[in-house]
């Protein structure tokens, strides 16, 4: 926490913004001495990554308020609305991404959808988009879902009694999952808060993979199970856009954190302890 703020304070200097300037005043008026008829700046990086270090620790609101009024100002050159549209999807939208945000990617899909201008057929990737943000959406209670483990017992995801929950989504044959499994089962601070009886780990696998997962070894102490039926997926239960996939779920099974990323979940649940 304490480089991200440094990290802040440099890129929000780069941009010309005081430190007596209020966050939401900046990301509001980050673009204003842009020229959005040269895309020079996408190329030296600096100032995107200050814009959404901005709008990491911003009200949502806010976020969608400057999304709109930026791309509103690119809406006058197609070239600068493509560059400004790409960059908020690898940041926003990417699972591999330090910002990615579903709930602020939103404010794209809903611009671009409202917006007259653009051509039907060029909208349809964000309505699919739209769809898998709404699946499922942060705050909303997650999908229930029922799988086996080993043992062959049925493992119902709203019967899980916990403070918090992580669902790992993940395939047996894929080497990011086990990159993931490892970090989960390595992780001081998941193994404390499990250890403590506030956190379970409920390793879901969505994919058809049985013989693979079955030879698999995961931790005693996490919950472990196989979607026999591959309703999750045919059934469109939750959508991927990566074979591993982490999710944090209240005790009510509202959805806290979606698709994110270990490192930032692991921050999240360090404030936890």
């Amino acid at each position: 926490m304490k480089k991200l703020s440094l990290l802040l304070l440099l890129f929000v200097s780069l941009a010309g913004f005081s430190q007596s300037e209020s966050p939401e005043h900046q990301l509001l008026h980050y673009w204003d001495d842009y020229n959005f008829e040269n895309p020079k700046i996408f190329v030296e990086g600096d100032s995107v990554l200050g814009y959404f270090y901005l709008m990491n620790i911003c009200s949502y609101e806010t976020s969608a308020a400057s999304i709109k009024s930026t791309l509103q100002k690119a809406s006058k050159d197609d070239r600068i609305f493509s560059l400004f549209i790409d960059t908020f999807r690898v940041y926003l939208f990417n699972p591999d991404s330090y910002f990615c945000d579903y709930e602020r990617y939103l404010a794209i899909c809903e611009f671009v959808i409202n917006d007259e201008n653009i051509n039907k057929y060029a909208k349809n990737d964000f309505f699919i988009e739209k769809e898998i943000i709404e699946t499922n959406r942060v705050g909303k209670r997650a999908v229930n879902f029922s799988v086996y483990d080993k043992k062959d017992n049925r493992i119902k995801l709203y019967d899980i009694k916990s403070e918090y929950l992580v669902v790992f989504f993940n395939n047996p044959d894929c080497g990011i999952c086990m990159k993931t499994k490892e970090n989960l089962e390595n992780s001081t601070t998941v193994n404390s808060l499990v250890d403590s009886g506030r956190l379970k780990i409920f390793a879901v696998c969505p994919y058809d993979e049985y013989e693979l997962w079955k030879n698999t070894s995961y931790p005693e102490k996490w919950l472990n199970g196989f979607d026999k039926d591959m309703k999750i997926n045919t059934e469109k239960l939750y959508y991927f856009l990566e074979s591993s996939s982490i999710y944090l779920l209240d005790k009510d099974k509202n959805i806290v954190k979606k698709d994110v990323r270990f490192d930032v979940l692991e921050e999240y649940l360090e404030k936890l302890m």
